[in-house]
């Protein structure tokens, strides 16, 4: 198998922990809610010595060490290290210890699913079932930002996003991670709660690079992103705009619009539903143009007959396939924001005319 199926092989298989035991490491601890397993060297005595990302990429951090996630390390490259063998013998290593042949193949192209129109409303039941809990929030110290450097990446420029909106959400440049750090401040109080890190490193993804990464232990669906900062903004304006992406927030910031806010996904937790509520302003989602109506919808359906909510929809095809309203020029998103749905008893029955549709 490749290095790709090898390690989503062990991360669909939960073997993080069998190979940090096999290689001799102590005190292997799997922490579900953050994400990661962490264990000691195995000359080592620190419970957080190597940790490892539970997830596809297997990233691998070790203080101890002067090991980052930055550094493009793995748990191969842990094997490596630790075992003091070559790329091609850790991956041989671990091929052994997981009883797999040790062949690779050209991976045979998968026919494609047929659409089934009620995998919409299964990814709402899945994001539904995620529990969130307000005592998890993290407060970090706002020095933590002085580490940075106070500046814009030239893309993020060139994405339309000013200095002035750099200085009012504190976008912050890392040097050595190659990132543009986004701090998420808490809606109520201002403080940081989170570090959403985006890279700039050119073609990322045939580096195997995550495009972002966020600070251990962060939750976004406890927040909502520029709450903080268009707090009054939007209070004045008497409506907001929910957006997936901080950079939504951010351009539409830089075009003298300061009523969006992020979810930082396309599904609303609990938190963010009683958040928005509490604003008492009219709800206009906003979702990427690549999101089903279906999903809009039971979005919409959160407020309904509670707040005025709207919704933006792009049925003339003004933008691309998988752009926000906030990519667009100023007359386009005018025009979008001009013509959104209201989601009133027609709206209410159209959703749930779709739903009993989808069971039939």
């Amino acid at each position: 198998m490749t290095i790709n199926e090898l390690k989503e092989y062990i991360y669909e298989n939960n073997k993080i922990q069998d190979i940090l035991e096999s290689l001799g490491c102590h005190e292997v601890k799997c922490n579900d809610q953050k994400g990661y397993v962490s264990a000691t060297q195995p000359d080592g005595d620190n419970p957080m010595g190597v940790v490892i990302r539970n997830n596809p990429y297997l990233n691998y951090r070790s203080f101890s060490r002067g090991v980052d996630y930055e550094d493009g390390k793995d748990l191969i490259s842990l094997v490596e290290d630790i075992k003091k063998m070559s790329f091609v013998d850790s991956v041989k290593y671990l091929h052994k210890i997981l009883g797999l042949p040790f062949e690779f193949k050209k991976k045979e192209e998968k026919p494609k699913k047929k659409h089934d129109p009620l995998d919409v409303f299964r990814r709402v039941l899945r994001c539904n079932r995620r529990v969130v809990n307000v005592d998890d929030i993290h407060i970090l110290d706002d020095k933590l930002l002085n580490d940075f450097v106070p500046m814009l990446h030239i893309d993020f420029l060139r994405d339309g996003i000013m200095p002035w909106t750099r200085e009012k959400f504190g976008l912050c440049y890392s040097y050595r991670k190659k990132r543009m750090i986004i701090p998420h401040r808490h809606w109520l109080t201002g403080q940081v709660i989170g570090m959403n890190m985006r890279t700039m490193v050119p073609n990322y993804e045939l580096l195997g690079i995550p495009k972002y990464l966020l600070t251990e232990g962060f939750s976004k669906q406890l927040n909502l992103y520029g709450l903080w900062e268009n707090y009054n903004s939007i209070q004045k304006a008497g409506y907001v705009v929910v957006y997936e992406s901080e950079r939504s927030v951010l351009k539409r910031d830089s075009l003298n619009d300061p009523t969006g806010v992020a979810i930082s996904g396309h599904s609303l937790s609990q938190e963010q539903i009683a958040i928005l509520i509490g604003l008492n302003v009219d709800i206009i989602i906003s979702m990427d143009k690549d999101v089903p109506i279906e999903e809009v919808r039971h979005m919409c359906s959160k407020f309904f007959n509670i707040r005025n909510v709207y919704y933006t929809y792009d049925k003339y095809d003004l933008l691309g396939e998988k752009d926000s309203i906030a990519d667009a020029s100023n007359k386009i998103f005018n025009f979008l924001m001009k013509h959104k749905v209201k989601y009133d008893d027609d709206e209410r029955k159209e959703y749930l005319n779709s739903l009993k549709e989808k069971r039939i």
